[in-house]
């Protein structure tokens, strides 16, 4: 017996793009405490540090002599979704992810020019959902890392005005899981075809488990300005462009899971009553040229453009207010080839995605106390780019609250501390926990419950000058 077509419905890459996150789609905003602290509203007047290297390339000509910037961000996730006909709650199982970000600069004394480089991560993601959801079918562990590298060099040509610009060069690794739903495969193709569902197997067996990892490398750039407008208004806008990382050294392979089942006397295949299932599918683990042997694989994810605008006013003694209108192209992400060059490659396909742009609204404050204190709030509205019926295990995405505070603390005249807290709050949404395989499939037809999304962040960075 042969399976007819491979358990392949991982799809690879594909479920590595979407997943159980916090941020807009599969992109990750926390880049610097102080930044976080004030909202992300810092393009138009950036925290003073060599996070401006990401916030506004431009305004590190701001800085002076040498400047570094590190840290890390504590990222806890939850989740669930409750199935319409059980009434059934399932939470999310996503263990906690620490981005980190890391940057140094160099000012010349008559701040003409400056030069920096950062490493952070503007993409990634973890999902999981526990053993024994339905979802796990459409993915049951997604891991996206994509980290940048961006080498930077700022110029002030007038007394107010700099422009920035920097390459990108960006590094990714993804690993997924899916579990491999028996009833949907061929237990024969001729004479006649007869799916295992049709020989009583319910729909959700579990009978293997398939594993993706790959790697993959591009190359981008971003580019800023940064003006002062009279001594109280400060503005700046930033662009990031998409970048497209191919995974061609993908690898796919493939675990058995046992079912304990046993074929019916008299069943349309022609074999003995109380035949091991297990037994039937061990070749197409084990056997060279079975289906789901280890095998190469290929895909492709588009990281989105960014685009972000800001103005600050800090005419308002010890205060420095700012607002900031942020977008996104995830209608790059419309669709994610999934190739097989092993014995699944008929099995290739395009994992259906369909996102769509994504805008967020940013606010921010900070209040100057005594002894070099910084006090920090900020709050942003974000639109989800994921459509109703992509909402899914992987990415359950919805818009969302963040509500984020803060504190600066000096350390002595080369050394300050930053804290951040940032909680999101979403109100909910429905969504599926099956594959969408069809352009006609509308949400009505895929959605079958409703999934809750929080998560609580915390970040910590250090800032060294001399």
């Amino acid at each position: 017996m042969k399976l007819a077509r491979a358990a392949w419905c991982a799809a690879l890459l594909a479920g590595a793009a979407p997943a159980v996150t916090h941020a807009q789609g599969f992109q990750l905003n926390e880049i610097g405490s102080c930044a976080l602290a004030r909202g992300q509203a810092v393009t138009g007047a950036p925290c003073n540090d060599a996070s401006m290297i990401y916030w506004n390339p431009a305004a590190t000509t701001e800085l002076s002599g040498w400047s570094a910037y590190f840290g890390a961000s504590l990222i806890s996730v939850g989740g669930t979704f409750t199935a319409d006909t059980t009434g059934l709650e399932t939470a999310a199982a996503v263990p906690p992810s620490f981005p980190p970000h890391i940057f140094v600069n160099y000012t010349m004394p008559d701040h003409k020019w400056a030069f920096g480089l950062g490493a952070y991560v503007p993409y990634g993601l973890t999902s999981q959902w526990p053993n024994g959801f339905q979802g796990d079918f459409a993915g049951q562990t997604a891991a996206l890392q994509t980290a940048y590298v961006q080498p930077n060099i700022a110029w002030k040509p007038l007394k107010n005005w700099s422009f920035g610009v920097g390459a990108i060069y960006a590094y990714s690794s993804v690993k997924f899981v899916e579990a491999l739903d028996l009833s949907t495969q061929y237990a024969q193709t001729s004479p006649i075809p007869i799916t295992f569902a049709q020989l009583g197997i319910p729909k959700y067996t579990q009978f293997g488990t398939a594993t993706v990892k790959g790697t993959g490398t591009a190359w981008g750039f971003t580019a800023a300005i940064h003006g002062k407008i009279g001594e109280d208004w400060q503005i700046g806008a930033r662009y990031m462009s998409q970048v497209d990382i191919s995974y061609d050294n993908g690898k796919a392979t493939f675990k058995q899971v046992s079912t304990n089942l046993a074929l019916a006397a008299g069943n349309p295949l022609g074999l003995p009553g109380g035949t091991p299932v297990d037994a039937l599918l061990t070749p197409e683990f084990t056997t060279p040229g079975g289906i789901l042997v280890s095998q190469d694989a290929t895909s492709k994810i588009d990281m989105p453009w960014q685009v972000e605008v800001g103005v600050a006013y800090s005419g308002i003694r010890t205060w420095l207010l700012e607002l900031d209108y942020f977008a996104s192209g995830f209608d790059a992400v419309g669709g994610i080839p999934l190739t097989f060059t092993g014995p699944a490659a008929a099995a290739s396909s395009n994992i259906l995605l369909q996102y769509t742009n994504s805008w967020t609204i940013r606010a921010g404050a900070e209040h100057a106390f005594a002894a070099g204190w910084k006090g920090r709030v900020g709050f942003s509205y974000v639109s989800t780019p994921v459509p109703d019926y992509s909402v899914a295990p992987l990415l359950p995405d919805q818009d969302r609250q963040n509500f984020m505070l803060g504190a600066g603390m000096p350390l002595g005249a080369t050394w300050s501390l930053d804290a951040a807290y940032e909680y999101v709050n979403t109100q909910g949404r429905r969504g599926r926990v099956d594959a969408r395989t069809s352009m006609s499939q509308t949400a009505d037809q895929l959605n079958s419950g409703w999934y809750e999304l929080h998560a609580n962040i915390l970040s910590i960075s250090a800032k060294a000058n001399w």
